[in-house]
């Protein structure tokens, strides 16, 4: 069954419901309440009058989309690159009327019971995507990535992970004593990064830690520091872009240059 057949005859109405829902059963997973997929699933085929294929099908779009804005997704429904713009639209009205959601995507109940340092993973970066204009002005209108560089809590729990990751990594690696010496920035240091990390031979890595709970493909921008520093010391900045924290909690690298 291909994404054109079982995505066809989707009204404005029955695109308010599907996303609605959606989005209401995120508010629940993020808040740590249960969700009961089958009573959801029931209210979204009687009030649309879709089958179970055409509604997993729209569900795995709205993850698309949710995922390049910057927002955490079902775990359940996959994202599936084929969404059209009555879509993005449909997504849009949801977000502006659920800023609880918007804020809960950064910070949601489960942050606080997390531990100090969370163990990560290293990933690949993510292949770029195309984005139309569209989509790029509702990605910029919420800006999640501003959002979560906001969160000091989001933020600090970012670096104490990469921190406990480069010190784990070091040791792993016979070097315990360059380990030891890896620590967040204080006062003292340059703007423009955030973690003081080395590499085996001892060269200093300034490290800039950016952090979501979205997946791979979530937004991020660096300050104007943050670029002034990547100019001025390319062959030690480096980015380390934590995501899905409270999933599977991954990572990946990047160095200048960029684009």
């Amino acid at each position: 069954m291909t994404g054109e057949s079982v995505g066809r005859e989707w009204t404005g109405a029955d695109l308010a419901v599907v996303v609605g829902d959606y989005m209401a059963q995120l508010e629940r997973t993020l808040a740590g309440k249960p969700v009961d997929r089958a009573a959801h699933g029931r209210t979204v085929r009687f009030v649309t009058g879709k089958s179970d294929a055409p509604i997993a099908w729209k569900q795995g779009e709205i993850s698309a989309v949710l995922s390049l804005v910057g927002l955490p997704i079902l775990k359940d429904q996959p994202p599936r690159w084929s969404y059209d713009e009555p879509l993005l639209e449909a997504v849009e009205d949801q977000l502006a009327a659920k800023p609880a959601l918007l804020t809960a995507a950064v910070r949601p109940a489960a942050l606080f019971v997390a531990p100090p340092a969370i163990p990560l993973i290293e990933t690949p970066p993510p292949r770029p995507m195309a984005m139309t204009d569209r989509l790029v002005r509702l990605i910029q209108r919420f800006d999640m990535g501003a959002r979560a560089a906001d969160d000091r809590f989001l933020r600090g729990l970012g670096i104490a992970s990469v921190i406990a990751h480069e010190a784990r990594r070091l040791s792993d690696r016979g070097r315990p004593d360059l380990a030891a010496r890896i620590r967040p920035t204080g006062a003292e240091d340059p703007a423009g990064y955030d973690v003081l990390g080395f590499g085996l031979d001892e060269t200093p890595r300034l490290i800039v830690v950016k952090t979501t709970l979205a997946g791979e493909f979530a937004p991020f921008g660096l300050t104007s520091a943050e670029l002034a520093l990547a100019t001025a010391r390319p062959e030690a900045f480096r980015i380390r872009r934590v995501h899905d924290l409270l999933g599977e909690a991954r990572f990946y690298r990047m160095k200048p240059p960029f684009g």
